[in-house]
């Protein structure tokens, strides 16, 4: 702040001398410049860091800080942020926020030189015998504030490239299998006319609610079983992806539609589930059977799509073979079998990829595949053979025809390519939103996804008597860094602190919440290892600050249910036995 009409050197003797010891408590030399305040008067001191040992120097100095402050921001603040700069700073307000020792920061921009700077106030009082002293420090935040914004510019592209990915799909559908809550996405107006919303709390009650106002009657109690999440679960973890054909009304009218069910790579407490329109195909496959005047027609004309079909009687077993492809033909077209399933058992094991063998083997049991058709009258199967010298996707699809419970046809056909582009996608998808929750520069988690998993956590503290415990970390010296040795320094000084953390937290998720701020999520066994981790990440900072070495102050709270009410409150103890650690390295150093 600017005041000519004060005479700094003639008044600094009226003002209380500031010893370099409490001086030190601004982390003057992080900052580039600090204001001392007297509580009792408001008056201040403006110190700044200069030098290349950084010594403290007086900028100026003022008898009302607050009506200071008033004066000067329209001046300097940009002027978007001037309102809520002057209501931060309001004498009241801002004594309110620092009250017990608590800290205080407010984001902003400045205009020097006609450019929008990006700045951070940060601001705390005394306890004890420095109690009638306030410091606020002012930071340049510009340089990592402006790679945060590319990052999460970054973010939305990664997002625009999972949505571009799903435009095969109607509807997609990302569930927490642990909570239920979902996030709905689509590209399709039909699906946006329904009650399910974008985002919601349960997604299987939401299912089950939808099933009687949206799905064909004849449809409803075998999709209700389906959609039964205990169900669901359980032929996941059996197949690793689940497909099923039902029919919605859309439109005012019924339609086929066809519900993958996958889970994301590395995830297993994620399901998403797409939902694609397949009426067209459906509907040419009904007009095919319809048209055909006997079952043998029936066969041919599916002979057209199926690489091979089997014509099979349920009474005695024998059963007759079309084949459209030489490398499915085990018998001349038309030629007869004597017992389906005897023949099927010997041949899976010569042709079936080994790691599919158990589940076909107990599927194609004959009690087991007729129970199976006899629940829903058709019955489908997803497993891979080894067809040119590598494992192939194909499905087999099995249908009583109407009026004949003698019979069965069998029908498989190859989808390795579609299943292919299938996992592709699950991939991609699953790679973009784990990018959308990562940090560029250092990899780990970032503050995107430090919001979901502490809203995530507190909701859990809440429901039960959760043990957790938030470790808050900023690194030291960086604006010195930064400014002596340039900003890709600076970044290789940032992912050489967050190799730390991940040494010692390794079985914790690390997050990066701000420029040279990290935070790390204790529970289970590094919870039970709390102290014990925190003593060796001490070791190691002390270590590396007596040699020069990338270094960070740390802080740690542990959640206690009598005390907390939330997981800020947590934190922002953390936060502050953080800021004790810092000025004892400001001491040592």
């Amino acid at each position: 702040m600017d005041h000519g009409e004060n005479d700094i050197n003639n008044n600094l003797k009226d003002l209380e001398i500031v010893t370099f010891s409490r001086l030190a408590l601004s982390l003057a030399n992080d900052y580039e410049s600090v204001y001392y305040i007297n509580a009792n008067d408001d008056s201040y001191v403006e110190y700044g860091a200069s030098g290349e040992d950084k010594s403290l120097t007086v900028l100026s100095l003022g008898d009302d800080f607050y009506t200071d402050v008033t004066y000067n921001v329209p001046r300097v603040v940009y002027e978007e942020d001037r309102e809520d700069f002057l209501k931060a700073f309001e004498k009241k307000n801002m004594l309110s926020q620092i009250e017990d020792g608590r800290s205080f920061m407010h984001n902003y921009r400045l205009v020097k030189q006609g450019k929008i700077v990006y700045y951070q106030l940060k601001a705390i009082r005394g306890s004890g015998i420095d109690s009638g002293f306030i410091i606020v420090g002012v930071k340049n935040v510009d340089a990592q504030v402006r790679r945060e914004l590319i990052a999460a510019a970054e973010s939305r592209i990664y997002g625009e490239i999972s949505m571009a990915l799903s435009s095969r799909y109607e509807v997609i559908y990302y569930i927490d299998a642990q909570t239920n809550r979902y996030t709905e996405y689509s590209s399709s107006n039909n699906y946006a006319k329904l009650g399910i919303k974008k985002q919601g709390e349960d997604f299987f009650t939401a299912a089950v609610d939808d099933i009687d106002r949206y799905i064909d009657p004849e449809d409803r109690e075998r999709t209700r079983q389906m959609m039964n999440k205990q169900n669901l679960l359980e032929a996941l973890n059996r197949t690793g992806a689940v497909s099923f054909t039902y029919r919605q009304l859309l439109d005012g009218r019924s339609q086929y539609v066809t519900m993958t069910v996958v889970r994301p790579m590395n995830d297993a407490n994620r399901i998403i589930i797409g939902v694609m329109n397949v009426d067209s195909q459906i509907r040419r496959e009904q007009a095919a059977r319809e048209e055909s005047e006997t079952y043998g027609q029936i066969v041919n004309a599916l002979a057209k799509q199926y690489e091979v079909i089997y014509y099979v009687n349920l009474d005695n077993d024998h059963y007759q073979e079309f084949s459209a492809s030489d490398k499915y033909a085990r018998l001349k077209i038309g030629e007869v079998g004597e017992d389906f399933f005897t023949d099927t058992q010997r041949n899976m094991k010569r042709d079936i990829y080994a790691e599919d063998y158990p589940i076909m083997a107990k599927a194609m049991e004959k009690q087991q595949f007729i129970s199976d058709l006899e629940q829903t009258g058709s019955t489908s199967i997803t497993y891979r053979l080894m067809l040119e010298g590598r494992p192939q996707y194909v499905t087999l699809i099995a249908i009583r025809p109407q009026e004949d419970s003698r019979h069965v046809i069998v029908a498989v056909s190859n989808i390795d390519a579609a299943k292919q582009r299938e996992m592709e996608f699950r991939a991609a998808l699953g790679t973009a939103m784990d990018l959308a929750n990562k940090d560029a520069l250092t990899k780990v988690k970032n503050k995107h996804a430090y919001t979901q998993a502490v809203k995530e956590l507190d909701e859990k503290a809440r429901s039960c008597n959760a043990r957790y415990a938030i470790v808050v970390m900023d690194i030291n010296g960086l604006k010195h860094i930064n400014d002596t040795q340039g900003h890709h320094a600076g970044d290789e000084y940032i992912k050489a602190s967050c190799h730390i953390i991940c040494t010692v937290f390794k079985r914790s998720p690390v997050f990066r919440i701000g420029g040279d701020e990290f935070a790390v999520l204790l529970t289970g066994h590094d919870f039970d290892e709390r102290e014990h981790l925190l003593e060796r990440f001490n070791d190691i900072v002390t270590c590396n600050a007596k040699k020069g070495l990338a270094n960070l102050a740390s802080g740690m709270a542990t959640y206690d249910k009598e005390l907390d009410s939330s997981i800020e409150t947590v934190f922002e103890r953390a936060d502050k036995a953080m800021y004790e650690n810092k000025k004892q390295f400001k001491a040592m150093f």
